[in-house]
């Protein structure tokens, strides 16, 4: 009796022509280029020289070149998301949670204390969310990863320009020399120059070109997080480089050996965490920060109320921090600086749009740590998967001490995003095979 075949679905593989391509080689390349370091440095770069309390500030000036150079660039990302508007409708609609956000900051609305800034800043981050969509379908797998190292690139030559050639943008003298190259800020800077360095790990070179532009930016982006001085960057770049590497490690090994591994990290982790919370004061003494993690904690303790008043709804999205005007008013005169961010993307997060978008955004992680967990156990380790799941880690650890969660404009999101997306969909192709 003869067996009968059954067909099974066929995963989607990419055509590989015979010539490598290259995105610095393709005009359409270039023109993703522009708004990839639009959304990089956050929208514009810094080119004051002043104290860096006194240039990012809630009240910082929003001038007519600046609206000016947003509307253009914002064009631009509606234009290419055009070229491309079924396949960005179509992830949308496999990937609903994906708008989740973006959707839940344009509803803000209907509460925020500054409708006007909550509504352009809402455009913008709808904008940024399906721009990353609209490059995941643009560049399938490995071109994706090339595409973001040729972005890193063009971004790191533009901060070493910065130092070389004006010394007084790309370095901060205010702040020890510090490197900032078209940041503004180091611990911007570094923590960038640290996202640069993972895209970079994880980027599988094969030619001698794409070794060069790969090693170009690993060598540069250390630089930088070096240079930078950046307390926040250094403990960051520690923390991704040991996923990193133990992901890689774990994907060696057996079923029983990762248990055991985990079993036997767990007690030193254990130890490692007492201790430093038995002697908080001296370890924060070895990296050179005071008690109060440079007043972060008299932030905390001063929004903490102002989310207790208004819990649920928030006050609207990135409308918060108007200095003196409204509830900063509390941080603002206890610091004695114009902070525009509560130091902490998660209390931001609750700041504007409260327990209505905390719980959705936790969702989001926590599903993509899921995810991420599914594919470590189905051995779908592939080196896009392996960023992914760092990225969302070093997202979400970044944002314990600094805000780049949800930021209209922002890389930390843009990454997360495309993070969240290629962990969605690794998970479904291995479900559906």
């Amino acid at each position: 009796m003869s067996s009968l075949a059954i067909a099974q679905p066929a995963r989607f593989e990419p055509i590989v022509t015979a010539r490598q391509i290259y995105p610095w080689t393709e005009v359409h390349a270039w023109l993703d280029l522009l708004p990839m370091l639009f959304i990089t440095v956050g929208g514009w770069i810094q080119a004051g020289t002043g104290p860096v309390a006194f240039r990012f500030t809630a009240l910082a000036e929003d001038s007519l070149e600046r609206r000016l150079v947003r509307i253009a660039f914002s064009l631009l990302i509606v234009l290419l998301i055009s070229t491309r508007f079924k396949r960005v409708m179509e992830l949308c609609r496999r990937e609903r949670a994906i708008l989740v956000m973006p959707a839940i900051a344009f509803i803000s609305l209907l509460w925020s204390q500054n409708r006007g800034h909550t509504l352009a800043d809402a455009i913008n981050l709808a904008l940024s969310t399906l721009f990353a969509v609209y490059l995941y379908g643009r560049y399938p797998n490995k071109r994706l990863l090339s595409f973001l190292v040729f972005a890193a690139g063009i971004t790191l030559l533009m901060c070493l320009a910065s130092v070389i050639v004006t010394p007084s943008v790309g370095i901060d003298s205010f702040q020890q020399d510090a490197w900032r190259g078209v940041f503004g800020q180091r611990n911007n800077c570094a923590v960038v120059c640290v996202l640069f360095l993972l895209v970079s790990l994880h980027y599988q070179s094969r030619t001698l070109t794409e070794r060069m532009v790969r090693g170009g930016v690993l060598v540069v982006s250390s630089v930088f997080i070096l240079m930078s001085g950046s307390r926040t960057g250094w403990l960051l770049a520690g923390l991704t480089l040991a996923l990193t590497f133990g992901l890689r490690l774990i994907q060696r090994m057996g079923s029983l050996d990762r248990i055991v591994l985990l079993v036997g990290l767990t007690l030193p982790f254990a130890i490692l965490i007492g201790l430093v919370a038995l002697n908080f004061n001296q370890a924060l003494a070895l990296i050179g920060k005071d008690p109060t993690l440079t007043q972060r904690t008299v932030i905390w303790s001063e929004v903490i109320p102002s989310i207790a008043e208004r819990p649920f709804q928030g006050y609207g999205y990135s409308a918060f921090w108007m200095g003196l005007n409204g509830e900063s008013e509390r941080a603002v005169l206890a610091t004695g600086w114009m902070e525009g961010q509560a130091q902490d993307g998660y209390l931001d997060v609750l700041l504007g749009l409260g327990v209505v978008g905390f719980v959705p955004l936790c969702w989001m992680f926590c599903r993509g740590l899921v995810q991420a967990w599914r594919t470590i156990q189905a051995n779908a380790i592939a080196p896009q998967i392996q960023l992914a799941i760092v990225l969302l880690i070093a997202v979400m650890a970044q944002n314990i001490g600094e805000t780049s969660i949800l930021l209209p404009l922002g890389i930390p999101w843009f990454y997360a995003v495309l993070a969240f997306l290629i962990l969605a969909f690794a998970t479904k192709d291995a479900e559906v095979l």
